[in-house]
């Protein structure tokens, strides 16, 4: 399938709602929850793969993982795009707020290099990673890249300049890069110089694996995953306020690799003043910057005591409003915390949009899971921006009384927000289950 540069919002958004795209925090695991797809080592940055021909790479396809549900690809990706796509999926955890991407070079049918991007701010792209992989074998070759090259200077130098020194005689795109930087300059770069250009090979599976870094370039908000954990009658707690634990010990440590993915955990007053939570990645390789552990208080009613302002378990910013006092504002400072001040939202809390662009344009974050509470979720659903949902339903009914997930008034079905599931696993005894909002209606009814 050809993808034309303007057509990247559509196909983002067809492939988001494809059930098998990626696990909301990483790769798609094979069975269940947690785990990833099997994937060859090649190293910190990428390495030689021994010659082997494109026709023997053997990589899994998530749209064809056991325990999924929904939709299958609308393009199959070839076999080096494939492998490059794995390797993408592998420098997730260390790239934001760069894009997480794969490259694979080709030259007569061999494999001779391939590379994932490598830690932020100083690992090479994923492209100087294969093309140093390859050697004087890059000459000629074909280079399969997940996102489109940059062609700016950065923290690196531009990969369009790396490609071109190396006598790349191809490159093979899966799809544009709407960071403004880049936006098409990249491969205009390469077709002015000679290179042949091809895009659109596994432009679905590559937009939803990066959907997240695809949304906060193009709309300079954080990517938002609003996870929360719930009886199977929705509620969050039990009437006694007792919230520990509702579901098991492998949906808890799923959650934790979620926040492993993000760059910031988000939660309202209301839930640290009730749980005092750490907000830390347990239960899951750390990720080698913490998240930031973000708390929305715009009346200024979290006294800086626990966990959450020891700066040696995480860095910790308050997002508040010009109704803290001054006395509180400075406390939080002095343990540490960096504080945004935001502009007020509905009933005085803080501007839940200002917020997620303060995060994507000043702390680097891609993606931010929103945990709680029922009220912080319910204002990001009134207000449109949750972009993926993640539930855990444990088998326990917890009653009329109990809490419910969502502190959100409907009137009834004709404006009840809907939703798409488009993952449904297994976690221990325990599913979960990830939603996505339903695409708008036609005029005539049709989504």
């Amino acid at each position: 399938m050809r993808v034309r540069m303007g057509e990247g919002t559509a196909v983002e958004r067809r492939a988001a709602r494809s059930a098998s795209r990626t696990h909301p925090g990483g790769p798609a695991p094979r069975r269940g929850c947690g785990g990833g797809t099997t994937a060859r080592d090649g190293g910190e940055n990428g390495g030689e793969n021994g010659g082997e021909s494109v026709e023997d790479i053997q990589v899994r396809d998530p749209a064809t993982e056991p325990g999924r549900t929904g939709a299958g690809p609308t393009g199959d990706p070839s076999a080096p795009m494939r492998r490059a796509l794995q390797l993408a999926a592998e420098a997730r955890p260390v790239a934001p707020p760069w894009p997480w991407v794969g490259c694979v070079l080709v030259r007569d049918g061999q494999v001779v290099g391939e590379g994932r991007t490598g830690p932020y701010p100083g690992g090479p792209h994923a492209e100087v990673a294969a093309l140093t992989a390859a050697g004087p074998a890059a000459r000629g070759a074909t280079a399969y890249v997940t996102l489109e090259p940059c062609d700016h200077h950065g923290n690196t130098p531009p990969c369009t300049d790396a490609l071109l020194a190396a006598g790349v005689a191809e490159v093979v795109v899966a799809q544009g890069d709407p960071d403004p930087r880049v936006a098409g300059r990249g491969l205009a770069r390469l077709r002015a110089a000679g290179v042949a250009v091809r895009v659109g090979d596994g432009a679905d599976a590559a937009a939803a694996m990066l959907a997240p870094y695809l949304h906060q370039r193009r709309t300079g908000r954080a990517y938002v995953v609003a996870k929360w954990a719930s009886s199977l009658d929705g509620r969050v707690a039990g009437a006694d306020g007792s919230a520990r634990w509702i579901t098991g010990p492998a949906a808890r440590a799923d959650a934790h690799r979620l926040r492993a993915a993000s760059q910031a955990v988000v939660v309202g007053s209301g839930t640290v003043l009730a749980d005092r939570p750490s907000l830390t990645v347990r239960d899951a390789p750390s990720p080698p910057r913490p998240p930031w552990r973000v708390v929305l208080d715009g009346r200024g009613r979290v006294p800086a005591t626990g966990p959450l302002f020891d700066p040696e378990l995480a860095p910790t910013l308050v997002c508040t409003t010009g109704a803290a006092p001054p006395e509180r504002v400075a406390e939080w400072r002095r343990r540490g915390a960096q504080v945004e001040v935001v502009p007020a939202g509905p009933g005085g809390g803080v501007d839940l949009a200002e917020v997620l662009s303060r995060l994507a344009g000043r702390y680097g974050v891609v993606q931010a899971m929103v945990e709680g509470g029922p009220g912080v979720h319910a204002g990001l659903v009134r207000a449109g921006l949750v972009d993926r949902f993640v539930v855990y339903v444990a088998g326990a009914l917890l009653g009329r009384d109990a809490r419910p997930a969502l502190d959100l008034a409907v009137p009834g079905l004709e404006s009840a927000p809907r939703l798409v599931v488009v993952e449904a696993a297994v976690c221990g005894g325990d599913a979960r289950l990830v939603l996505e909002p339903a695409p708008a209606a036609e005029p005539d009814g049709r989504p």
